[in-house]
């Protein structure tokens, strides 16, 4: 039953499959599952958080950028955060990925090696197929990008904001916020800014809602994505 794409050891458990072993089988992950219980106001209120990053374009940070051929994309993590007060269960997914289309970091002894953006007239056809995959198993796609527009970050912006115009739709939309400019090191209220440009498409795909019965009374019909350029400091608080 697990999704081949969050599946790391799915070439072990093959043989066991084979022989219907069910019983040995152990799914793993990588990623994490945190669980809480937290108070707002009298109420009691249990979350947890899991992320679950994908088995497509694996690698480590810098050596590993942008997207292959098939439209996989470095550093994908899949994060559900669940919510459970007064016998009600509310779930909402996001996604993280590398910008999708083909690029890399040239590593070297510098701080912050170099950015390079290859094959440059096939980063369409890439990022279509990132975004059909997407559709697919999420619905509608905003992707909120939140690189610099300056140095190297600004000509990977300008290159993915170029790149996906072909595919804006009611279903495919892009946003780009310039976390550091607007941010800068400390205040994170400023993302309230892009919060109020984003919330009508919040409202309108809404969350996933079971209610005390365990009936499934709402559904999430669509998914934020988000990017920097590790997919990690900026991005976590975003999300």
């Amino acid at each position: 039953q697990a999704e081949p794409r969050f599946l790391w050891n799915s070439y072990l458990l093959e043989p066991l499959i084979e022989n219907k072993l069910d019983q040995y089988l152990l799914p793993v992950i990588q990623g994490s599952f945190q669980n809480i219980q937290a108070e707002v106001g009298s109420e009691k209120v249990n979350v947890t958080l899991i992320a679950r990053r994908c088995t497509g374009r694996i690698g480590t940070r810098m050596w590993r950028r942008g997207a292959d051929a098939e439209g996989y994309a470095a550093n994908f993590v899949e994060s559900e955060q669940i919510m459970q007060s007064k016998g009600y269960t509310a779930s909402y997914v996001q996604v993280r990925g590398s910008m999708p289309f083909l690029w890399e970091q040239i590593v070297d002894l510098t701080y912050k090696p170099s950015f390079d953006v290859v094959r440059q007239e096939e980063a369409p056809s890439v990022l279509e197929r990132h975004f059909k995959d997407l559709q697919k198993k999420y619905g509608a796609v905003l992707a909120v990008d939140l690189v610099n527009t300056q140095g190297g970050e600004g000509r990977l912006h300008e290159r993915y904001a170029k790149s996906i115009e072909p595919i804006l739709s009611e279903d495919v939309r892009y946003v780009h916020f310039d976390f550091h400019r607007i941010c800068g090191h400390v205040h994170f209220e400023r993302l309230s800014q892009l919060y109020e440009q984003i919330e009508d498409y919040l409202k309108k795909h809404k969350y996933f809602l079971l209610n005390e019965k365990g009936e499934k009374i709402q559904e999430q019909l669509g998914v934020v994505r988000n990017n920097c350029i590790d997919c990690l400091d900026r991005t976590n608080v975003t999300q």
